[in-house]
């Protein structure tokens, strides 16, 4: 389910993610007293072991810097200071994934350890494969760190690929961008800024899926695996309510995917009240619904025993082709290459 519409908190990113940025500040103009005063970052606390910011301090620290001489270039060299282990143990699982396809659907499963101040949509148009993501703050600082993480994605992609990332396109949320600032991007990028857009997104060769990792170590990934399931919340510290929906879509899937009313029914409720009790945790029924067939098809890709189209099926689909198509919206790879990428080796 979509966190991005959750009040971002205290503890909404790890530390480690934002270290980058903070040293990169301090070439640019900022001191180590301005961000204690201005937004609460003190390198000894970012450096404790789990140490956490809030989502809203990453925006404040953005626009402060914006009001800085060198914004552009302060982010371009934030960007190269990132490495795989700047997104914790997520970023040192996806090293060890056999191919970027595999690697970004770990690192979609599992961002929410790391980072819960904005979701990613991940599948193929026309145009090609692209990043969309989801963040519903409006402000300055919102509009900046939107541009700087689909940056950090690019950085982090060539990190992990045993070949250059290929892309088409990037577009930004914000309404104009400074030349020089549009420039750095573009040649970092190798590609067009376009401004203006209602989300931020990239877009990319679609053969970037297919590309190798280059330390990829079946071994290993099986051990971090294990590791990031095990930090996953589990249902029973989730809301109660919503557990008792994600139970219910479950038990109904097989008729079809159910709708808001049909489970409301079911759990004795009003569909105003439930939709009203849904949108008091920040998320709507169908995110819910989709959320759960996304859990469960992995369950289901991991038991060769199931067809494609007995999983489709499983999972309340009509037709084999809407599976697909809803699985690469989540993982951006087909469940076949899915289902290869999780077999034993």
């Amino acid at each position: 389910m979509s966190q991005a519409a959750k009040p971002l908190s205290e503890g909404d990113i790890a530390a480690c993610n934002v270290l980058p940025a903070f040293e990169a500040s301090l070439r640019f103009g900022a001191t180590e007293d301005e961000l204690a005063d201005r937004i609460g970052w003190r390198r000894k606390a970012l450096l404790e072991p789990d140490a956490r910011v809030s989502g809203a301090s990453t925006y404040q620290h953005m626009a402060l810097m914006y009001s800085k001489p060198r914004y552009a270039e302060f982010v371009i060299a934030a960007v190269r200071a990132y490495d795989v282990k700047s997104l914790g143990v997520v970023g040192l699982a996806c090293k060890t994934m056999p191919n970027i396809g595999v690697a970004m659907a770990c690192h979609a499963r599992f961002q929410k350890l790391t980072n819960r101040t904005a979701t990613y949509e991940t599948g193929l148009r026309d145009d090609g494969l692209y990043i969309r993501e989801q963040r519903e703050d409006p402000s300055l600082g919102s509009e900046l760190i939107s541009d700087y993480t689909l940056l950090v994605a690019i950085r982090l992609l060539s990190l992990l690929s045993d070949a250059p990332i290929p892309v088409r396109a990037m577009y930004s949320r914000r309404a104009r961008m400074p030349a020089r600032e549009r420039a750095l991007y573009e040649e970092t990028l190798g590609a067009a800024v376009t401004t203006g857009a209602a989300r931020a997104e990239l877009v990319l060769d679609p053969g970037v899926l297919a590309l190798g990792v280059r330390k990829a170590d079946a071994e290993m990934e099986g051990y971090f695996r294990g590791v990031l399931e095990d930090a996953l919340p589990r249902p029973d510290e989730a809301p109660e309510l919503l557990v008792s929906v994600q139970a219910v879509i479950r038990d109904h899937l097989q008729q079809g995917a159910p709708t808001l009313g049909q489970v409301a029914r079911v759990m004795g409720l009003g569909e105003r009240t439930l939709q009203r009790r849904l949108s008091e945790f920040g998320v709507g029924f169908q995110a819910l619904l989709d959320d759960t067939r996304k859990t469960l098809a992995e369950g289901y890709l991991k038991q060769p025993a199931l067809t494609l189209a007995e999983v489709a099926y499983l999972l309340g689909f009509v037709e084999q082709a809407s599976f697909f198509r809803a699985f690469r919206r989540w993982y951006g790879v087909t469940p076949q290459a899915y289902r290869m990428s999780i077999a034993p080796r």
